[in-house]
């Protein structure tokens, strides 16, 4: 009867051997701590550094990437810091985080990926914020480049989300990168049209326009129609930053229709 008490005083024993100290419990909250503030601290940092660079008016690009390594930086800091204070050996952290590297790397290659291509993005720039790009069949205004993806917002005001990686190994058509682009009308010319001097009248009504491009210079032609008859085709180039394409794009066409109008009136007289 008297080894009753002896057996569940040694269990008790037992259990308390697996159970952190109160030393052990100290080093978890300084270490939580430790993280805490240089949590905070990249916060701040980054915010200063946000600051720092409107102030010199970087590149919206330059400043997205300096922060995310400040952020980044300072939490990886951080998070050696407290493992060191936890563990009591930087060298034991170090070593330790080759693994989990490795493991993290294989656990989440997919995200691992998307990050990297973001960074390379951000150094090349093969496009800018605000950009209008072509890439996975999707046309939009690049909005913003995350962590993980790069956000477009298309004509129709839809939100498109591409992961890095695709947009980073993918083929990108910048259509924001010059700053002129060729603009493309057509118009049918109905039968019986007077066509001598049309296109010659026609351009020259154009080129007279100040938001057109002088060179290269507009081009007016007549083109079959696979529905038969012709195709009045005016092409022209316009500087798209200083000007609103579809406004230009109304004015040419009332042109066109306006020269079509008096084209078939000279016919019928």
């Amino acid at each position: 009867m008297g080894a009753m008490p002896t057996r569940g005083v040694s269990d008790w024993d037992t259990l308390r051997s697996y159970l952190p100290n109160s030393h052990d419990l100290f080093k978890v909250a300084v270490a939580i701590l430790i993280l805490l503030a240089f949590y905070l601290l990249a916060r701040v940092v980054r915010l200063l550094a946000s600051k720092e660079l409107r102030r010199v008016k970087a590149d919206p690009q330059v400043a997205l990437l300096v922060n995310r390594i400040v952020f980044l930086t300072a939490l990886v800091i951080g998070v050696v810091a407290a493992f060191s204070e936890l563990f009591g050996s930087p060298a034991l952290v170090f070593g330790g985080f080759g693994f989990l590297a490795l493991a993290f790397s294989l656990a989440f290659q997919d995200i691992l990926k998307n990050f990297i291509a973001g960074l390379f993005m951000l150094l090349e720039r093969p496009f800018r914020l605000g950009d209008e790009i072509t890439v996975d069949n999707h046309t939009g205004i690049v909005e913003n480049i995350e962590m993980r993806a790069t956000t477009l917002r298309t004509s129709e005001g839809e939100q498109v989300i591409t992961p890095n990686s695709l947009v980073y190994t993918g083929t990108i058509i910048n259509r924001t990168r010059y700053p002129t682009r060729l603009f493309t009308l057509t118009a049918k010319v109905p039968a019986g049209v007077a066509l001598d001097g049309l296109t010659d009248k026609l351009k020259e009504q154009i080129q007279s326009r100040p938001e057109i491009a002088r060179d290269p210079p507009p081009h007016i032609a007549l083109q079959p129609s696979i529905e038969g008859g012709l195709t009045l085709e005016v092409r022209y180039w316009l500087d798209y930053r200083r000007n609103d394409p579809l406004a230009v794009q109304a004015a040419i066409g009332q042109q066109v229709y306006r020269a079509l109008q008096s084209a078939e009136a000279s016919s019928k007289r």
